[in-house]
């Protein structure tokens, strides 16, 4: 028999995720494969006369696969300045015109949020006058630029966000007194005489203030979005993740960027990328899905770097911002997505349609499962869609008796824990102990059988944080543990966060687990996160990140 071709061979603790749980000592790698895990004298043995072998102290374990990440707004945060650490309006006042003295007159100054980075809680609130800059104080800062202080997405701070623009910054959008929000929960803010105040209030977790109402403030390129997905790739790398998916949906000129990427050679991060797709009627959208989307149907088109498929479809919304939104489709802010917003009977509809033409549907369920679940069970009765894998992401809450449900259909389940439990985790403490258990339920979806993966949503991107909310369930102003008894074990919070999100790719043949034949995806920790206690995940480093058997992060 002859030996395998190994070009190198790792020797670690290996935590390989298989069904048996196998805990080896080595894995060898030939180009972007595994060829053999096991033993380490036993992998060892296989070695050629050009084998590399590396040794570490740390944990390889499958690379972490990301399955609610929206990736791409993590790099988009550092085209705009910075305001820094603020305190005060004087504070903003000095960062702004520091940044005019360095910009061209005229042209516009646009800046990230007010707040502390990564989240901006709060906005204003960390400023001594607790408010935002109005645009007389922005004028004083910045007279002869048009200021635009741009506010958080709500879902990667809180509502509400806040942006503030200056007298020019005003005029050049066209607005006065006389002017109105066109959104549903945006609102301009007005002082005692009924004069804009400048400042903008966010009430809507998707951003829609710009698209309604500031045309004229700077949007992101087609290169901005390029370029702030090649600083992404290299965050999410830095914290080992190796593959993404994007069920909320990605719109085309998103998808674009990713091609574009691939097409160059410059993607080292798996992608799985969901269609997001606007339609000015229902009857649009039904022809679309059979004429024009058929690149997406079934497990979609693609490699195993870059794939493409299945539609997302929003239930619920607030229609006045997925009128704006529909209006500008390439106008996307911090999202990657177009909005929608659509009643129970148009989203029913609309699953009929995708049913019929083979296109596997995602959407966000929060905490409305029980309605969409039942829509769903109509749509399977005329269309079969158990073997479609249709998606049900940033679940919150649920019924017991509605996760059991989603077995028969054949549905798995993205959840964001650290938002859901540890960043909003108040919104449930006046549930009873046995409905807390229920809020982000990893652990009863995988005891039903429910393919159940977890995500990041950007807020933060490290995994480890999500594998922390999975474990502790503990709500972060409080220190409240929320249902202690669902909380997830070591062994599942991982598997949640690599093995598992392959499904939701259709590819668990292949990545999520470290066995021979399997892509190389490979993440090296410092330590151990099934022995690491809960509170102390965070701690651990990535040391190394392989796709493919490509070192993208750090070195072993």
């Amino acid at each position: 028999m002859s030996r395998p071709s190994i070009d190198r061979i790792l020797v670690g603790r290996v935590l390989t995720l298989n069904p048996a749980g196998d805990i080896a000592q080595a894995v060898a790698l030939q180009n972007d494969r595994i060829v053999a895990v096991g033993d380490r004298d036993d992998v060892l043995d296989l070695a050629n006369p050009g084998t590399k072998v590396l040794r570490t102290d740390g944990t390889i374990i499958p690379g972490f696969n990301d399955t609610h990440a929206h990736m791409d707004t993590e790099g988009l945060r550092e085209r705009f300045p910075s305001l820094g650490t603020v305190r005060s309006i004087a504070d903003v006042q000095a960062r702004i015109a520091e940044l005019a003295h360095n910009t061209p007159r005229g042209e516009w100054i646009v800046t990230m949020p007010v707040g502390d980075a990564p989240f901006y809680f709060g906005g204003p609130i960390v400023l001594a006058e607790r408010r935002m800059p109005t645009r007389e104080e922005l004028d004083l800062a910045a007279p002869d630029h048009p200021v635009c202080i741009l506010p958080p997405s709500g879902y990667w701070s809180l509502v509400p966000c806040y942006t503030a623009l200056n007298s020019l910054g005003l005029k050049l959008n066209g607005l006065d007194r006389t002017s109105t929000s066109p959104v549903e929960g945006v609102a301009l803010e007005r002082d005692a005489a009924g004069e804009l105040t400048g400042v903008i209030v966010e009430h809507n977790y998707p951003d829609s203030a710009q698209i309604a109402l500031l045309p004229a403030v700077p949007r992101f390129s087609p290169h901005d979005r390029r370029e702030g997905i090649k600083r992404s790739i290299r965050a999410y790398h830095s914290f080992g993740t190796t593959s993404v998916y994007e069920g909320h949906g990605c719109a085309p000129d998103v998808i674009a960027a990713y091609r574009d990427l691939r097409e160059a050679d410059e993607l080292t991060m798996r992608m799985h990328l969901v269609v997001s797709p606007f339609w000015n009627s229902l009857d649009e959208a039904e022809r679309d899905f059979q004429d024009k989307l058929a690149h997406a149907r079934g497990a979609g088109l693609g490699d195993d770097m870059l794939r493409v498929g299945g539609v997302f479809i929003g239930y619920g919304g607030e229609q006045s911002a997925a009128l704006a939104s529909m209006a500008r489709p390439g106008d996307l802010g911090w999202s990657c997505y177009i909005k929608q917003a659509n009643t129970p009977e148009q989203f029913e509809r609309l699953c009929l349609a995708a049913a019929r033409s083979d296109l596997r549907v995602h959407t966000i369920a929060v905490d409305k499962l029980h309605e969409i679940v039942a829509i769903y069970e109509r749509v399977n009765a005329k269309h079969p869609i158990a073997h479609r894998r249709w998606v049900i992401e940033h679940m919150s809450h649920a019924a017991a008796s509605d996760l059991a449900r989603l077995k028969d259909l054949g549905i798995g389940v993205t959840l964001i824990p650290d938002y859901h439990l540890w960043k909003v985790g108040t919104r449930f403490f006046p549930l009873d102990e046995a409905d807390r258990e229920l809020v982000a339920p990893a652990s009863q979806l995988d005891a039903l059988g429910v393919p159940v993966g977890c995500g990041t949503d950007n807020s933060p991107c490290n995994p480890l944080a999500i594998m922390r909310a999975m474990r502790t369930r503990r709500e972060r102003t409080t220190g409240q543990t929320i249902g202690p008894r669902a909380s997830a074990s070591a062994e599942l919070a991982l598997r949640a966060m690599t093995r598992n999100g392959a499904w939701f790719s259709f590819e668990e043949a292949r990545k999520g687990q470290i066995a021979p034949g399997y892509l190389a995806d490979l993440t090296v920790l410092s330590g151990c996160p099934l022995t690491t206690s809960a509170e102390d995940l965070e701690s651990l480093a990535c040391n190394a990140t392989l796709v493919g058997g490509r070192v993208v992060h750090g070195d072993i």
